[in-house]
């Protein structure tokens, strides 16, 4: 069922077998996936199903380093999207941050949970086979295309092949028609459902432990219009995004003066994102014209391609990996009198004939540990401390994104994709915009002293205390983490059905 914290009463207390904050892909997925195998589940949504914007203002964070993307109603960002949400990041309402993404599903690659020895910081404790298994559960329940199909398609193949003789790689994502909105696949059945409690308009602010400081015995909710609600469960699991998962943690400093998790300073820390140009233009080459149909976007749901440079050069250089995805863009009347004065020949995909490619380049970022999320010294409207970030980078950075556009550039034309122009804007961290894929904050480690969540997600330090979504990631890696996001959430789900009890049931 779905209620709303104002309809509970006053200092109500609810108790499950497991308690998720937050509705978005990562805490949808876990919850539904807990109740459907007969666990009674809380899951608590600091937004409502109708958005608003003093709820979204607790999002408000101060930036010290580099800035993210605002809200702005003119934005060309996400023009698909009611003007209160173009360009933010975050959404606080039933739903989270699906509300606005874009549905691009991708896997991450065996490399990059492999860790590369010239980037510190950057290997995985768990590596790809780990997730395979939920990768393709997941594809199969919410009907994805099949990457691993895709990838040995004749026609990926052979361009694969050709892209390898001038040192690129390419990789697929697949791309829903209408992008996952957890509020909308799940709503109904969260409504109907016996196991699940949904409760809209309660902001977790607190987390409380036992005496041992090893265990939550209580989850703190609070509303803007001022009632409280204290949630227990055998298991507490936080899925509120890089950003909040961090705040909370280090709120939660009743007990222990550093926060939960915090023993070795690392709540927070390593944060990144995949910075973002999305203005450079391609020349189409032969290479492009000859497999125009594998790069065009429309009609969706389809695979879609994205190029690197290959494994070989990333490792001889010492560079991280960055992505360019291509979108076409359709001849107007003019571009075709201007193609045929100068004899240059048609690229002609299922759409029409494409005139440019518009070039979105994107890069993760290395592990770093001043890269942080902190507490800072203002309030929001809760009397909770607002965040700080401190988004920054290294030379590392610098350098690779230098070296791979020099490269990319070279290697594009060699191979015949074209020529890369991104005429007196060239990419840079100083200029190019988040992503919207926060990640780190909790990342994951085999020893607490490298993290703050162990391989089952679980934090350091507790016996019941879970992190589900990016906030876990060691790095980066490829661009569009939300697949790797729902595989995480799905085995964290496996493994607490074989660790809580089935005997709990929901009560107020």
């Amino acid at each position: 069922m779905i209620t709303d914290i104002l309809e509970m009463g006053e200092q109500t207390k609810l108790r499950g077998q497991v308690v998720v904050l937050g509705s978005g892909i990562a805490g949808a997925e876990v919850a539904m996936y807990l109740a459907r195998h007969g666990r009674e589940v809380v899951l608590v949504e600091s937004g409502r199903d109708q958005f608003d914007p003093s709820i979204q203002a607790l999002n408000d964070v101060i930036f010290l380093g580099k800035r993210h993307r605002e809200l702005n109603p003119d934005s060309y960002y996400h023009q698909y999207l009611p003007r209160e949400l173009r360009g933010v990041s975050r959404v606080r309402q039933f739903g989270g941050t699906s509300n606005i993404w874009t549905g691009k599903w991708k896997y991450l690659q065996p490399l990059e949970f492999e860790g590369r020895p010239w980037i510190a910081n950057s290997s995985w404790p768990v590596n790809f086979a780990d997730l395979l298994e939920h990768y393709r559960s997941a594809a199969k329940d919410y009907g994805f295309g099949d990457l691993e199909a895709e990838a040995i398609r004749p026609e990926i193949t052979a361009l694969q092949a050709k892209l390898a003789t001038g040192g690129l790689k390419m990789s697929s994502f697949y791309w829903e028609q209408t992008p996952t909105r957890t509020a909308v696949r799940f709503g109904e059945e969260m409504r109907r459902s016996k196991n699940l409690h949904v409760v809209l308009g309660a902001t977790a602010t607190e987390l409380r432990l036992d005496d041992s400081c090893q265990r939550v015995t209580a989850v703190v909710c609070r509303s803007l219009e001022g009632r409280e609600l204290m949630v227990e469960g055998d298991a507490v699991i936080i899925a509120t995004g890089a950003f909040e998962t961090a705040r909370l943690l280090l709120a939660s400093s009743g007990q222990l003066p550093s926060g939960i998790g915090n023993a070795h300073d690392l709540v927070g820390r390593f944060y990144s994102d995949h910075p973002k140009h999305p203005t450079g233009r391609l020349q189409p080459g032969p290479l492009t014209r000859q497999y125009a149909r594998e790069m065009q976007h429309d009609p969706k749901p389809r695979f879609c391609v994205c190029f690197a440079l290959d494994n070989a050069t990333q490792r001889e250089q010492e560079l991280l990996e960055h992505i360019v995805n291509l979108k076409p863009i359709y001849e107007k009347r003019t571009d075709r009198l201007w193609r045929t004065w100068r004899r240059r020949p048609a690229c002609q995909d299922d759409n029409g004939t494409v005139a440019t490619y518009r070039v979105l380049f994107a890069t993760e970022q290395v592990p770093y540990k001043d890269s942080r999320i902190k507490l800072g010294t203002e309030y929001d409207a809760l009397g909770q401390r607002k965040l700080e970030v401190d988004w920054c980078f290294t030379d590392h950075d610098r350098r690779s994104m230098a070296k791979t556009l020099q490269l990319l550039t070279q290697r594009f034309a060699q191979v015949g994709l074209g020529t890369l122009d991104f005429e007196d804007n060239p990419p840079s961290l100083e200029t190019m915009t988040d992503a919207a894929h926060h990640m780190g904050t909790t990342r994951m480690a085999s020893r607490p002293e490298e993290g703050v969540v162990d391989t089952n997600c679980r934090v350091f330090g507790t016996d019941n205390l879970y992190v589900a979504g990016s906030a876990v990631f060691p790095i980066g890696s490829s661009y569009s983490p939300t697949f790797t996001i729902l595989a995480l959430a799905r085995r964290l789900g496996q493994h607490l059905l074989q660790t809580t009890p089935t005997t709990t049931q929901l009560h107020v």
